[in-house]
């Protein structure tokens, strides 16, 4: 074996024969390609998000594949089908792109051979990929930003791993090439500036992007093929099995840490002493697994009179009671009518109309609240880190049958492992993952609704442009804060950004931070599921049919 350093340009190319070369084009161009054309037809006006990874250089396309199987199969029986046509399908299609990326001065490997590489490549991909799809499709589910940052490094983790299985039938016992590694991040790279460039061409143009990241894609092939058949290691290492092993750790403990910081603040600094007359009433409305001891809370500087919304409800006297992380999880139908009954008490005890101020799930709460109740509740809506796609995927509650059940179990193992240290309950038996479901698709676009006579705001966090469609487009005042998902009432710019708010004062964006979430926004989305379309989702109840009819601008793809 030629031990040469290979250099990753045309003499890299010219290793291969003409006939391959351009062979191993057609088939990374035309698998691009088929997939655009399904999605442009099935799903008019769809951006096809994913088709550039269809032909992508192992694992890549495993995780393009496992993603579209966790949103689009509606049994066991199906998955398992879709699983096994996955594993032996990718499995050939590694073994075709193998052998036409394979160097001419190297013996070539038996095509029954590079179909086995495929296979367990396809196979071990799977294993160590579903957790990061899980994830994923919890995000479709919850658009929390926490979710993307665990699922993502982790799956690029696993491609700088796993990526020489496909090539090497020894790669449990070889190094793992550094110019593997290289065309690996290339590929994460391109993939996600194609995304970007996708969503601000026509489209028109979307086919020439996905040919021309086809083309990528077969150098990037010719790349890591290279890569590992070229390496002379001396001595056996087993740095496969054994970065797979490390990895399972360093994930457990990432994603403990990321939970945990996820945590809502359990008290909160006291800026002044509310004034009854001085300023509005303000409800404050705090997110999914918060608590609150009955102490009052004042976050906001001025003088606001300051009250927080009870998940529990009221108590004696009309006054709310203090709740615990386990309130916040029920029906949001029940929430929306909670927060109607304490906007009423509010009203009744102040004289006044009260304004909302209100983070994450508590956004959603009282948003739909507003929306789905007759007369004016609130004079203003300020919205900090909201939820602006929930529902984007469907799947069932009775764990039988229906879109996404294999999903839907992950969701519950995932949730049972990290019950202890995280605030958000992925199990898909939670009573507001339920009610969320149910609701769906119509909340794809409530966020964007208007609400007659209120005057609403939203604080987004440059962290959530990760789960954010490029496409989302909020018909009134939005602020980007530099800030992760949750906690941005509590921080000093996002305490200042309300303030402003309920002052009716105009607030400032930030044209560097509004640049970056647009970035973002659009490379984030390469790596997300695929929507579940409309027609797909289970019959929406009243309440659903309600949102659905709003008027506002539609929200998402």
């Amino acid at each position: 074996m030629d031990g040469r350093a290979i250099r990753l340009d045309g003499a890299t190319l010219r290793r291969l024969s003409g006939s391959a070369w351009w062979r191993l084009v057609a088939l990374c161009v035309g698998l691009n390609l088929v997939e655009t054309v399904l999605v442009m037809t099935f799903e008019p006006g769809v951006r096809p998000d994913l088709a550039t990874q269809a032909s992508a250089v192992a694992p890549f396309g495993v995780f393009h594949d496992l993603r579209w199987v966790s949103v689009y199969h509606d049994s066991w029986i199906t998955f398992a089908g879709e699983v096994v046509a996955l594993v032996l399908g990718r499995g050939a299609l590694t073994a075709a792109a193998i052998g036409l990326a394979w160097p001419r001065h190297v013996t070539p490997v038996p095509a029954a051979r590079r179909f086995g590489w495929g296979v367990v490549s396809s196979a071990i991909s799977i294993l160590f990929l579903a957790p990061s799809v899980t994830l994923l499709f919890g995000t479709a589910v919850v658009p929390v930003s926490w979710l993307f940052l665990a699922a993502v490094p982790a799956a690029l983790l696993v491609a700088l791993l796993v990526h020489p299985v496909a090539a090497d039938g020894r790669w449990w016992r070889h190094t793992i090439p550094i110019r593997g590694v290289v065309w690996i991040v290339a590929a994460f790279f391109v993939t996600s500036v194609a995304s970007v460039v996708q969503s601000e061409v026509p489209p028109a143009v979307w086919p020439i992007v996905v040919v021309v990241v086809g083309c990528f894609n077969a150098w990037s092939w010719v790349g890591v093929v290279h890569a590992v058949v070229d390496r002379r290691p001396r001595y056996p290492v087993p740095l496969v099995p054994v970065g797979l092993a490390a990895l399972v750790g360093i994930v457990i403990i990432g994603t403990t840490l990321g939970f945990e910081h996820a945590r809502p603040p359990r008290t909160v600094a006291a800026h002044g002493s509310p004034s009854a007359g001085a300023g509005p009433p303000v409800l404050l409305v705090s997110g999914y697994g918060s608590t609150w001891d009955g102490a009052p809370r004042h976050p906001l500087p001025g003088a606001f009179l300051e009250q927080p919304f009870s998940y529990r409800g009221l108590g004696p006297g009309r006054h709310p009671l203090p709740y615990g992380s386990a309130d916040t999880v029920k029906p949001l139908a029940q929430l929306d009518r909670m927060l109607v009954d304490q906007l009423d008490a509010l009203h009744a005890a102040t004289g006044r109309t009260p304004a909302v101020v209100a983070e994450s799930e508590g956004a959603l709460v009282a948003k739909t609240a507003l929306l789905t109740h007759r007369g004016v509740l609130a004079s203003t809506l300020v919205m900090a880190s909201p939820l602006v796609e929930p529902g984007r995927v469907s799947y069932p509650t009775g764990g039988s049958g229906g879109w996404g059940v294999a999903s839907a179990e992950g969701m519950r193992l995932l949730s049972n492992a990290f019950q202890s240290i995280s605030p958000i309950d992925l199990s898909p038996s939670s009573a507001f993952l339920v009610s969320v479901d149910r609701a769906a698709p119509s909340l794809e676009r409530t966020l964007s609704c208007p609400i007659a006579g209120v005057q609403q705001v939203a604080l987004l966090p440059l962290a959530d442009a990760l789960v954010t469609s490029p496409d989302t487009n909020l018909p009134f005042p939005t602020v980007v804060v530099p800030a992760f998902h949750g906690g941005v009432v509590e921080s000093a710019e996002g305490a200042r950004l309300v303030v402003d708010a309920l002052h009716r004062v105009k607030v400032q964006n930030n044209a560097a931070l509004d640049v970056a979430e647009r970035v973002i926004r659009s490379a984030a989305s390469a790596w997300g599921v695929p929507s579940l379309t409309a027609s797909d989702f289970p019959p929406a109840g009243p309440a659903a049919r309600q949102l659905a009819s709003c008027p506002g601008t539609a929200v998402g793809r």
